[in-house]
């Protein structure tokens, strides 16, 4: 009997030991943001983007240019037939028509999947506590879930050094309506390992939207 309780004891204890020990949403994200910007340059990087996308048919292909300038909240968006700079909330037509509203959510777009993790820092972004492991591919994760106002996301990191390989998001969590993306490869800047091929999916039916290629990075001055 005793025997038995000092088992029990030891297998509560342990498994309180396990619990504490696991990384917290907050910690996994602060991880992953140490992989890709190790130096915290994101905050300042004064760069360009060179992007490739890749569309199912019926659809024509871009290249076109993200020029930012964080330190001053400053986007710019370059292709062919449109060039357009937003300055904090102003947006400056060069080329081309494009409406206020498409040029600001263009800048936000833009801004916040190519700027992940790091943008998981702003302020205002609730990190759900308990992460939790998930398979993606047959591939074990850590999934950190990201709740904002009309969307909730989750966001796929290797457990061994924390890169971000995947993130999902529902505009609909009853019929689990969304899209997922998964990365692949990584191209440096600035100090930065910023994810290189972009592939997104559907999550409520298997159809593929499309692969945007990062084919080029450098300073600007």
């Amino acid at each position: 009997m005793r025997y038995f309780l000092f088992l029990s004891v030891l297998f509560f204890f342990s498994c309180q030991g396990s619990e504490k020990s696991a990384p917290s949403g907050v910690e996994l994200i602060k991880r992953s943001i140490d992989f890709h910007d190790p130096q915290g340059n994101w905050k300042n990087f004064k760069g360009t983007l060179e992007i490739q996308d890749s569309l199912p048919p019926g659809r024509s292909s871009r290249r076109y240019q993200v020029i930012f300038d964080n330190s001053q909240s400053k986007m710019e968006y370059v292709k062919d037939d449109l060039h357009f700079l937003v300055w904090h909330d102003s947006v400056k037509v060069l080329l081309g028509e494009v409406e206020n509203e498409r040029a600001l959510m263009l800048r936000n777009y833009y801004t916040y999947l190519w700027g992940l993790p790091m943008k998981l820092q702003d302020s205002g972004t609730k990190i759900t506590s308990q992460p939790r492991k998930e398979f993606l591919n047959e591939q074990e994760y850590w999934e950190v879930e990201v709740p904002y106002e009309k969307d909730t996301w989750y966001f796929y990191l290797d457990p061994s050094n924390y890169e971000l390989k995947a993130y999902k998001f529902y505009q609909d969590m009853n019929t689990k309506k969304g899209e997922i993306i998964f990365l692949n490869g990584l191209l440096e800047v600035d100090g930065m390992k910023i994810p290189k091929n972009r592939s997104w999916y559907r999550t409520e039916k298997d159809e593929f939207l499309g692969t945007d290629y990062l084919i080029g990075a450098f300073l600007n001055d």
